[in-house]
């Protein structure tokens, strides 16, 4: 649609041009003719300037006179108006909603300074599933690597934190002195460790208000942590967080924030090198002007350089990663949040779909207004900007109440988010979500502003005044453009609750249990070694038996146990022993996922474990003896029998492995991820390790777990007092945080897809009452002609089903090919899955016919009289 002002130019040009040929024709010369016509007319620019002063003036009054048409007919039917008003509400809060989750989570720059130039690099480790960095190569990278301004190792875990006031359970980052450079933090109090200090650490703001009250003079104070004294050096600013991939480092699971920071030993001195030697994970910030693959390359050829050095060492270059932070940051979570971004762009799709299907009908209605308009002089441009002008009315409060409903409800999305969301703490409603929601909120009222405009174009003003009862042309190209969209309704919410019901199948997949295993009642808690004096094994195991026996004992408890990482001796038989079958540390790395677990006697009866062949480990056995699950045995000996062979364990390649006899195979289990498979696993007596790493006891009741906490508690801290016991929570509660982030994306796909399905059913409901109405003297000819109710019910309800039909065709193709991208949000279910595809699709079917229903039931009792004389 061109404007007048689009336009002028080319008058003033026509104009100019027709004077001087008249000029011409008089008897002028071609130069003279112009120079007269150009005179005559005045200055151009000042005349263009002035017509369009008066045109915008004149465009901008009708808008608004018709606004003000528009609100005034709207508070005539404020029904309609409040239905539209809250529809697109709805829409606009869902989408800013996950935009601003969105925005804040892979779209906006981390907060600080070159964040563009940090990454993160790694060894892919196979046995821990993780990416991490043993010291020895991070001081050699820290050393040779020149592409790099700072390299900064760094470990989390739970510490015990000793003051004046008492001892309490921390999460403290152990940190080497660059990281202060490459997160650009400055103290707010005191000092930042350098590369000098040993025995320091830097609180948290949280952490300075919490213990130390905001003591002004903390710096210089000694506390205890983990039973050495170290130093306050400083306090971080308020709100200082720097954003950390999360690692199997971080075990304590009583805080979600780091609170402290600590030194990391890893630049002190050199480390021997040794595949067990520390591990750490590594953050960098890169040069200006160097590029990732750059420093990729460099540091591939140190780690080649250190493979040929240590051929045992098992390195394998290919398995080396410099990835962008941000990127490793948001790299589990981005699958799911473009799904959801996705998802609830599908919502407002069909929020815009059904709005065009109300103000079909309402332009429907005012047919003959509209044609009285364009007969006494307004064009169509005047009639589509009127109804543009009346859906600006119902956008902009629309708009305006969803960003309030966004801004409601994103505290409530951000508490039911998982706290392994990064940045979740970030999410707000800044510039950027505001022009989306802008944006958002103007094309909607453009797209459902537009359709009645193209409805009009079919209209014929003469049509519109001369119709009586009879459905006109115009009137059935807006029902068919209404059932077209209902169609595309249908399909979208069967996308949609087609990907809720794979998800559901997920979850359903995921908490099957066996026969045997009630996590209901198993409590876990977790004990970190904390102090010099367990530094040794002796004490870790006089402490671990004396704690089962004092927690046995509790009324109400039926079995204890503990469940442990430990380093394993490595002493016992000749390396080539050919009745041996040796399961070093290199060959571990070979093997996919495989889980050693450090257990003491009655594990199995505290988990259920099935014994499916031999028997489970005796509490004093006389020779080493493990036991290991049914996928261990599958891929160690795969058919043949695993009951009486023997495994050589050592933590190191190159000490003597000890033979432990494999006692018994049990059944697969998962006590620890719900969404991850049960995994190769071997159960290993603690009695054969030479050191604990932190304990998590395993502790069976008879009643309710939760209630008997504090009692288990008492026990242990009657062992040791100074001993912190963290992580408090039945095995549910852990298996359901396990698998928190699936469960939030259930909830929003859920909510997502349950307002696609109610938008629809109201859009087909509106159809097909739309079209017994316009049909009511049809229906009211059938049933004078001897038509039965039962028959004028299937004529109505046969064309509702007959679009539900074609949308859930529709959709379950568009399903098919969309469902495959999240593949990764699924467990034990293909995106294909015929039975979800099926019941979906009947779901959708059943509620379309109870949405047909009604408006059939209501033509079925049309009284033929009334409806012969219906106009």
């Amino acid at each position: 649609m061109s404007h007048p002002l689009d336009n002028l130019s080319d008058d003033i040009r026509d104009h100019i041009e027709r004077e001087t040929q008249e000029n011409i024709e008089r008897g002028m010369p071609p130069e003279e003719a112009l120079a007269a016509a150009l005179r005559k007319f005045g200055n151009v620019t000042r005349v263009m300037e002035e017509t369009r002063a008066v045109w915008i003036s004149v465009w901008l009054e009708q808008l608004l006179q018709d606004i003000r048409y528009g609100v005034r007919g709207l508070r005539r039917n404020p029904g309609f108006a409040a239905v539209v008003v809250l529809t697109l509400a709805l829409a606009i809060g869902m989408n800013t909603t996950v935009f601003s989750l969105v925005n804040a989570i892979l779209v906006r720059p981390l907060p600080y300074p070159d964040a563009d130039r940090l990454v993160w690099l790694g060894n892919y480790n196979r046995f821990f599933k993780a990416e991490m960095v043993g010291s020895p190569d991070y001081v050699d990278w820290k050393e040779q690597a020149a592409s790099f301004a700072g390299i900064a190792a760094y470990g989390a875990r739970g510490y015990t934190l000793a003051t004046t006031e008492g001892a309490g359970h921390h999460v403290l980052a152990d940190v080497t002195a660059d990281f202060w450079g490459i997160s650009g933090a400055r103290p707010a109090l005191g000092r930042f460790f350098g590369p000098e200090d040993r025995d320091g650490i830097v609180l948290s703001d949280e952490l300075f208000e919490r213990e130390f009250r905001r003591d002004a003079h903390v710096a210089g104070r000694s506390v205890i942590v983990d039973g050495r004294a170290v130093t306050v050096l400083g306090v971080l600013p308020k709100g200082f967080r720097f954003a950390l991939p999360a690692s199997f480092l971080l075990q304590s699971g009583s805080a979600r924030e780091i609170e402290g920071y600590i030194p990391n030993p890893a630049g002190w001195e050199h480390p021997p090198r040794s595949r067990h030697v520390s591990t750490q994970l590594v953050v960098a910030k890169l040069k200006p002007g160097v590029s990732i693959e750059r420093a990729r390359s460099e540091l591939a050829g140190i780690q080649a350089r250190i493979a040929r050095e240590n051929p045992k060492a098992g390195y394998d270059v290919q398995s080396l990663r410099v990835t962008p932070l941000q990127e490793k940051l948001t790299a589990g979570a981005r699958p799911a949040l473009l799904v959801l971004l996705a998802a609830v762009s599908f919502v407002l799709l069909i929020a815009c779909a059904n709005i065009a299907n109300l103000l079909l009908a309402r332009s429907a209605a005012r047919q003959k207004e509209i044609a009285i308009r364009t007969a006494i002089g307004a064009g169509r441009a005047r009639v589509i900007r009127q109804f543009l002008g009346e859906n600006l009315a119902l956008a902009v409060p629309g708009g305006t109440l969803g960003l309030l409903l966004a801004r409601l409800g994103m505290p409530v999305i951000v508490r039911l988010a998982p706290p392994s969301l990064p940045r979740l703490g970030e999410t707000t409603i800044d510039s950027r979500v505001l022009l989306f929601s802008l944006g958002a909120t103007l094309a909607m009222g453009f797209i459902f502003g537009i359709t009645p405009a193209i409805f009009l174009r079919r209209s014929k003003p003469y049509e519109a005044l001369k119709q009586g009862g009879h459905m006109s042309s115009a009137d059935s190209a807006g029902l068919r453009l209404r059932r077209l969209l209902v169609t595309a309704e249908l399909a979208l919410a069967l996308v949609l609750l087609t990907g809720a019901g794979l998800m559901v199948k997920s979850f359903w997949r995921m908490n099957a249990r066996p026969p045997g295993f009630d996590p209901e009642r198993i409590l876990a808690l977790q004990v970190p070694f904390s102090g010099p004096q367990y530094n040794a094994f002796a004490p870790q195991r006089r402490f671990a038996e004396e704690m089962l026996e004092r927690v046995g004992q509790l009324p109400g408890v039926e079995a204890a146990s503990i469940l442990a990482q430990g380093e394993l001796r490595g002493s016992g038989t000749a390396p080539h022993d050919p009745n041996v079958t040796r399961l070093s540390s290199a060959q571990v790395m070979r093997l996919p996922h495989v889980t050693f677990s450090t257990v003491a006697y009655g594990f199995n009866r505290v988990m259920g474990l099935r014994v499916v062949r031999g028997r489970w480990l005796a509490e004093n056995e006389p020779d080493p003896a493990i036991v290991i699950n049914v996928s261990m045995a599958h891929e160690l000996f795969g058919e043949g029998e695993a009951v009486g062979k023997q495994l050589g364990l050592a933590d190191n390649v190159e000490d003597p492995a000890t033979p432990a006899s494999i006692v018994g195979v049990v059944s697969d289990l998962k006590y620890s991820r719900l969404d991850a498979p049960a995994e190769p696993e071997v159960y290993i007596p603690y009695q054969l390790s030479t050191s604990l790493l932190g304990l998590t006891v395993m502790v069976r009741t008879a009643t309710d777990a939760t209630a008997m906490a504090p009692a288990i508690r008492n026990a242990i801290a009657s062992v040791d007092r100074t001993q912190p016991v963290a992580a408090v929570k039945t095995l549910e509660q852990a298996l359901a945080d396990s698998i928190a982030p699936r469960r939030f994306n259930l909830y929003l796909l859920g909510a997502f897809a349950t307002s696609a399905v109610l938008l629809a059913l109201i859009g087909i409901y509106g159809v097909i009452a739309y079209a017994v109405a316009q049909r009511t003297q049809e229906i009211g000819v059938r049933m004078a002609l001897g038509a039965q109710r039962s028959q004028v019910v299937r004529l109505v309800v046969r064309e509702g089903m007959r679009l539900a039909a074609v949308g859930i065709m529709v959709g379950l193709a568009a399903a098919f090919a969309l469902t495959r991208l999240m593949a990764s949000l699924l467990y034990d279910v293909k995106p294909t899955d015929p039975v979800t595809y099926a019941a979906v699709a009947a779901a959708l079917a059943a509620t379309a016919l109870a949405a047909c229903c009604r408006p059939a039931l209501q033509a079925a009792w049309l009284d033929p009289a009334r409806a012969l004389r219906h106009e």
